[in-house]
């Protein structure tokens, strides 16, 4: 069933400042988790690949403490922190926050992706499917609809994805060097 012009735009948010600043309440929920399940995920994880013969490069990337972890995610907070307030201040019309927007969304798959492939939850699963694809999809099309909206080019949103890869090593780095 269609929904009426009236009940749609009720339902809408106006001001896509909401949007930028959503994605640093939408990170900061999902990151939340994965702090607070880290320990634990390593913990329940680490044994069965190493069992299952996963490469030990591998595994020992992907194992992590809470206190760890926390590191890793103040530090890209502040990133994220960053791109949402410049979401917010465009009204979600920029370029760059659009992209992660984007790949926010994308991240969120990863982790359904990871539990499928790992047969069980995974750190982060839980915000990542009721939070960040949602919040992803929902402020992609709130700010798409503006007259002045200019989506990302592909060149902008690989740009993205790649400081985004280097962001979370260089954290992850910065968290072991400073914890061991």
């Amino acid at each position: 069933m269609m929904c009426p012009d009236s009940v749609c735009q009720d339902l809408s948010v106006p001001d896509t400042r909401v949007a930028g600043w959503g994605l640093f309440a939408a990170w900061a929920v999902h990151d939340t988790e994965e702090v607070l399940t880290a320990t634990w995920g390593s913990r329940q994880t680490t044994p069965r690949l190493r069992a299952e013969g996963w490469p030990n490069w591998l595994v020992d990337g992907a194992t992590t403490t809470t206190a760890r972890f926390a590191v890793a995610a103040a530090v890209v907070g502040v990133a994220v922190l960053l791109v949402a307030w410049r979401g917010a201040q465009t009204g979600g019309r920029s370029p760059v926050f659009q992209a992660a927007v984007l790949v926010f969304g994308w991240h969120g798959l990863v982790h359904a992706g990871q539990a499928v492939l790992l047969r069980g939850y995974v750190p982060g699963l839980v915000g990542a499917v009721l939070v960040v694809v949602p919040y992803a999809v929902w402020a992609w099309r709130a700010c798409g609809r503006t007259a002045e909206a200019r989506r990302p080019s592909t060149v902008l949103i690989v740009g993205v994805v790649a400081a985004a890869i280097a962001l979370t090593v260089a954290a992850q780095s910065l968290s072991e060097l400073l914890l061991g």
